[in-house]
């Protein structure tokens, strides 16, 4: 059931900021859906067993947890509140646990499981996808993005993403690509500490922007920094944002969540 219908006045910014994101999760949500996801082997990989069964069990944990969080807020809006803030970063780490199984039982890649971590997983599904080694159905998924041609995407008009209809529109999978470049720009920004007042950090980022990629199925990993360190200023409860808005989200975000576990699940048999 939809919450909200389409404003016929502006929207303060807490209202519009939690419309336009929960746009961008009904949109994963419905690429995710349809999607049919594919992995195949290169070689005979060396496995990592025991690293294996100790994500595997981890994924399990973090995986009950999720659903009892939905199960409580079902029962109660208002818990959906409470949890709201440490959902992304939970359904995250369930499904980094699968990825780093994943890349393993492909082609023997340990980054998860060690060194390379969160961004070397998400380089290296880059480099699967963009080899044909891994495959989403839904073409959308299937992009290896350049941040340039991120960059170079039209312009939507102001107050078009908070519109209840919006998630459906095409234009919103370009919206939610600019999304998770904005996110990864200010992710590097604070890393590297630039000051984009300067000409030297000008031209990082002009050669950031040139030389990452990025993928809409970072969507979760993106919105588990946002949450975990970055605060999830769109869901503002001191300003109007309802529970029932809250758990909607939380339903939204989950199916989609539990529409690329069940991918990665379902590979990793196969596989192994």
């Amino acid at each position: 059931m939809t919450i909200f219908t389409r404003p016929s006045s502006p929207l303060d910014s807490a209202k519009a900021s939690f419309r336009t994101h929960l746009n961008y999760i009904r949109c994963i949500e419905k690429l995710l859906s349809v999607n049919n996801f594919l992995a195949s082997k290169i070689g005979t990989p060396v496995r990592k067993n025991v690293e294996i069964v100790r994500f595997q069990k981890l994924c399990k944990v973090t995986v009950k947890s999720i659903k009892k969080d939905i199960e409580l807020a079902k029962e109660d809006p208002e818990f959906a509140v409470i949890v709201a803030p440490w959902f992304p970063v939970k359904c995250y780490y369930a499904l980094y646990y699968l990825e780093s199984v994943l890349v393993n039982v492909i082609d023997g890649c340990t980054y998860g499981f060690g060194k390379g971590g969160h961004s070397g997983i998400r380089k290296k599904i880059y480099g699967l996808v963009s080899s044909g080694i891994i495959s989403f159905s839904q073409s959308d998924l299937n992009v290896v993005h350049n941040l340039t041609q991120v960059r170079n995407m039209p312009t939507i008009h102001a107050g078009q993403n908070t519109r209840s209809d919006y998630w459906q529109k095409n234009e919103c999978v370009q919206s939610l690509a600019k999304k998770l470049m904005e996110y990864k720009l200010h992710d590097a920004k604070i890393g590297k500490k630039w000051n984009l007042r300067t000409k030297k950090h000008q031209t990082e980022q002009k050669q950031f922007i040139t030389t990452e990629q990025l993928m809409l199925i970072d969507f979760f990993y993106w919105y588990r920094i946002k949450a975990n360190y970055r605060d999830l200023d769109y869901i503002d409860f001191e300003n109007g944002i309802t529970p029932d808005e809250v758990l909607e989200y939380l339903e939204t975000y989950y199916k989609a969540f539990n529409a690329y576990r069940i991918g990665l699940v379902k590979q990793i048999s196969i596989l192994l």
